[in-house]
């Protein structure tokens, strides 16, 4: 530090200052911080009092002074159960600074080290739990992520849903009321069937009525004359209403059907209902792309740059007919070749499928 500050102050030479006549400074003494140079560096060492001083070369300096700087201080560790007791040892077994009335009183018998060892083993597990954190952060993290991502895609699902059940209580409302306006137009049919046959009987009987009203009048008048005339010719006109035939008028008519309601509860395949999928299962598609109809008998072995497919229910899924070598080429396209029924022209077909859902 004196050297760098005389060197600033210009070119004024700095000179040894033990013989103060040597311009070659090479050495420093840290306890006297003296400047010297290799002579008295050497006359230096040899006194016995400062035999246990500390010289350095003025190169290594900058680097001792760095080293002091990060070199721990463990005087100043004071005890926290004890007051003003300053700790001296690390209890390897409780893994805690200790002071010499904590070894006596609690750690009697436990493995002490120095403070600097321990201080390298509570680093060295500081630093552990350190990093088993960024590793915890990281994943929880990409929990979060994760997290985030299924809440976005399953309020989106939910909103799709949602709008999938209303618009299938739209169509069951209207296939409702459609039914329910079919059953009000075919009563009111029937109704309208039902009353012209009421008001006909009706009329019919009011006729009947008013002939029998007017009859039972004229028999009266005929009780109660005097005229043997008058009489005389009542009783023809009676007898030639009498001899006439009355129709019969129907009273009983087909009644009105009855309303029978349906089941209260909406069942679940009116409606629809909630299914749990697993999604997460790839959903394979296969698609017929192409036909192609050989010369032979039986399309045997069927060679494609790509992995072999050993099963496939070609019958049920894409209509196949006796399917006999399978093979997938390396763009994902499935060749499928088959043979014939016997009897029937040499015809064998190669299909090409188209498999989705990976």
């Amino acid at each position: 530090m004196a050297l760098s500050k005389s060197l600033q102050r210009g070119q004024v030479p700095l000179a040894c200052q033990m013989c103060e006549e040597s311009n070659e400074i090479k050495w420093k003494c840290l306890l006297c911080d003296f400047l010297l140079c290799t002579k008295c560096q050497t006359l230096h060492k040899k006194v016995k009092s400062t035999d246990q001083h500390t010289i350095i070369d003025i190169k290594d300096i900058a680097t001792y002074q760095q080293q002091t700087k990060d070199k721990l201080d463990f005087s100043n560790i004071q005890c926290g159960i004890h007051a003003g007791q300053p700790c001296c040892l690390y209890c390897k077994s409780c893994e805690v600074v200790v002071c010499p009335l904590c070894i006596t009183t609690m750690h009697e018998k436990h493995k002490m080290i120095e403070l600097a060892k321990g201080y390298e083993l509570t680093m060295k597990t500081i630093k552990m739990c350190n990093s088993e954190i960024d590793k915890k952060l990281v994943q929880t993290v990409k929990v979060l992520s994760e997290l985030g991502i299924f809440k976005s895609s399953e309020d989106s699902k939910y909103e799709l849903e949602k709008q999938k059940i209303m618009r299938r209580e739209k169509d069951l409302k209207n296939e409702v009321e459609k039914h329910s306006n079919k059953l009000l137009k075919e009563l009111d049919q029937k109704k309208e069937i039902l009353m012209k046959s009421v008001n006909d009987a009706e009329i019919r009987s009011e006729k009947i009525k008013t002939d029998l009203d007017f009859r039972k009048k004229n028999l009266s008048h005929a009780l109660n004359s005097n005229n043997a005339n008058h009489v005389f010719s009542i009783h023809s006109e009676e007898e030639t209403s009498r001899n006439k035939s009355i129709e019969h008028v129907k009273t009983t008519f087909k009644k009105l059907p009855k309303f029978v309601p349906g089941k209260q509860e909406v069942q679940d395949f009116y409606l629809g209902s909630l299914v749990e999928t697993d999604e997460n299962k790839n959903q394979f598609e296969l698609k017929v792309i192409k036909q192609y109809i050989t010369k032979l008998p039986l399309v045997e072995n069927l060679v494609c740059c790509g992995q072999c497919v050993h099963y496939l229910n070609t019958k049920d899924q894409l209509g196949i007919q006796l399917p006999n070598s399978l093979d997938i080429d390396n763009r994902g396209t499935l060749c499928i070749g088959c043979g014939g029924y016997e009897g029937e022209p040499d015809e064998a077909k190669i299909y090409t499928v188209q498999v989705s859902g990976f």
